[in-house]
């Protein structure tokens, strides 16, 4: 008996040991470099060992997702331990921060994404859903508590918003030193708690913007190409969304995809400079008012035309995880460069007084990921839609996640 105990012991810490190999692999290299040689590589083993802990690659790649919502499952149980929102919402982003700052430091395991959970193959796909959703619904949980309720909408797009800040945090974070991460992680708590408003300010009356340019339906242009890929890309990911797929979207031959596109590099490429084109518009229209009111008004018209997807969407920022490091380190470089953007803007309404202070560059990543992870609310929020996007998904962005003015 004891024996038996000792070898499952030895089991399960080796497939820890392959959890966190597994891991680093993937958040490293993304799905086209996540193999289970690439795995035994990293370890220094034969690949066959690896097949007596996970049969294919995509068991090990579930068993990566499982680890990830246990991550989370973790910080939000550590969350709840505090009565007041505020606190929960502190802790949550410090234990985050902590165990990238442990990972960074060679101190502790790495944390996934959920870029890529829907990639997974059945019956692993719905197991892991299985468990997401489950993770979700405690972290929604968080935000209420007797003494100020919340409803369920609103809970729902915190947690999306929530987990979309901590996903993108890996990106801003790589840039800075590992003891700058708790100063950080509080910075960040004081952005979404506390929100950008100056005291006295007020949501603005706002009139939205429509950006982009209207699509025309039946026309097969290169604008329709590219509001197709970023639409494949945002679901499959880059090594997902294929030339044939793209074409069939758009009720299209190869030749035809041939005839506007040199190849899918070219149509990925620009992708990104129509995302990036559509930050530029939004950023930098002449809205009226201070600069709490022009922020407002620009980030509002950004989340808007994400939203819809009438006019196409950006590129969302997960989508760039699948790419290998050395392609995808320079795009995630460029979004960041556009939430500096942000961050300028914010400094010219501390400066005039209309924003409280707060440290404008981690306030522009804030509003970057708010930004960027409106698309696709309605189909993750339940009633969600985009008359709602103001007031459940915005406001709270810029007055402050608790905040009590809404509609």
């Amino acid at each position: 008996m004891i024996a038996e105990s000792g070898a499952h012991s030895r089991y399960s810490a080796r497939k820890d040991e392959i959890l966190v190999a597994a891991t680093s692999v993937l958040n490293n290299f993304g799905s086209r470099g996540f193999s289970l040689a690439a795995v035994a590589k990293r370890m220094d083993l034969h690949p066959v060992s690896l097949t007596y802990y996970y049969k294919k690659r995509d068991d090990l790649l579930a068993a990566v997702m499982r680890s990830t919502v246990e991550h989370y499952d973790g910080l939000v149980a550590h969350a709840a331990r505090f009565d007041r929102l505020e606190d929960r919402l502190t802790h949550l982003i410090a234990g985050h921060f902590e165990i990238q700052r442990r990972d960074r430091l060679g101190m502790g395991p790495p944390i996934g994404t959920f870029a890529e959970l829907r990639l997974l193959a059945e019956p692993n796909r719905t197991i892991v859903l299985a468990a997401h959703r489950d993770m979700y619904n405690r972290f929604a949980a968080l935000f209420e508590t007797p003494d100020r309720p919340m409803d369920a909408m609103r809970r729902s797009t915190q947690t999306r918003l929530m987990i979309e800040h901590l996903g993108w945090s890996r990106t801003w974070l790589a840039t800075l030193q590992p003891s700058d991460y708790p100063d950080a992680a509080a910075k960040m708590a004081d952005v979404l708690i506390g929100g950008l408003a100056a005291p006295g300010e007020t949501w603005p009356a706002i009139e939205p913007i429509q950006l982009g340019e209207p699509v025309r339906e039946g026309d097969v242009s290169r604008q329709r190409f590219l509001i197709a890929a970023t639409e494949m890309i945002n679901r499959d990911g880059y090594y997902g969304a294929s030339v044939e797929k793209i074409s069939a979207r758009l009720n299209v031959t190869k030749g035809s995809f041939y005839y506007h596109n040199a190849d899918k590099d070219d149509l990925f490429a620009a992708c990104v400079e129509y995302a990036l084109d559509i930050l530029r518009q939004g950023q930098n229209a002449p809205f009226p008012g201070n600069g709490f009111e022009r922020l407002c008004a620009s980030v509002l018209s950004l989340a808007l035309y994400q939203a819809s997807g009438a006019r196409g969407r950006m590129l969302r920022s997960y989508a760039l995880v699948s790419l290998a490091p050395e392609d995808r380190a320079p795009l995630q470089a460029r979004y960041r460069q556009a939430a500096m953007r942000f961050a300028e803007m914010v400094g010219a309404g501390i400066e005039d007084g209309s924003i409280r202070p707060v440290d404008p560059t981690i306030a522009g990543l804030t509003l970057m990921a708010m930004v960027n992870s409106s698309a696709y609310l309605d189909l993750v929020v339940m009633g969600m839609n985009e008359r709602l996007i103001e007031p459940d998904y915005v406001r709270p962005s810029l007055m402050g996640l608790f905040s009590q003015e809404r509609r």
